[in-house]
């Protein structure tokens, strides 16, 4: 099963959210995602066996028994791999490289350690160069950007289903942070 934990975006959040997708469609060649995938990477696990699935929701479950609810804001427009070098285009939030690390901690062995990758919100994918210039500025432009708080109260285990129409994310496991 491929797969990935994550954190919702809140709902109260989506339209600002969905604003900025709007922008950046206007200025360049992006494919935005969708709406109800709108969602806070914390560690992508790639192709996992069930018995990788099993350990991972036993150390996770035992992880996030430590954790409660906490705060972030949602804010930080960045680009993987870089600002002049732009494939994916995201939303950032600070407040949960704590738990980022965690989870990465948790996970290593067996699954491998992403170089320091930064807990994001991926907006778009950019499929051509076309408005790469305006595309640049708009990120430089808009790196403070914030678009609200909210509380982080659940991690997932999402299912990835790849698709023609691209990917569908489906709930695998939930962990309540108390």
């Amino acid at each position: 099963m491929r797969c990935f934990l994550a954190v919702d975006l809140d709902e109260a959040l989506k339209p600002a959210a969905l604003e900025i997708q709007k922008q950046l469609n206007e200025v360049a060649d992006v494919k935005l995602v969708e709406e109800e995938n709108l969602h806070f990477t914390m560690k992508f696990l790639g192709e996992a066996s069930d018995d990788q699935i099993s350990y991972v929701k036993n150390v996770i479950g035992d992880l996030l028994k430590d954790w409660q609810p906490f705060e972030i804001s949602v804010k930080g427009l960045g680009a993987f791999p870089s600002l002049s070098y732009i494939r994916v285009v995201w939303l950032g939030a600070p407040e949960l490289h704590a738990l980022q690390h965690a989870v990465e901690q948790a996970l290593c062995p067996p699954f491998e350690k992403e170089r320091d990758i930064t807990p994001h919100l991926t907006l778009a994918r950019v499929r051509s160069v076309r408005g790469k210039e305006q595309l640049m500025d708009f990120l430089k432009n808009s790196q403070n950007v914030e678009i609200g708080a909210m509380t982080v109260d659940k991690v997932k285990l999402k299912k990835s289903i790849l698709s023609s129409n691209g990917p569908v994310y489906e709930d695998y496991k939930a962990w309540e942070l108390k």
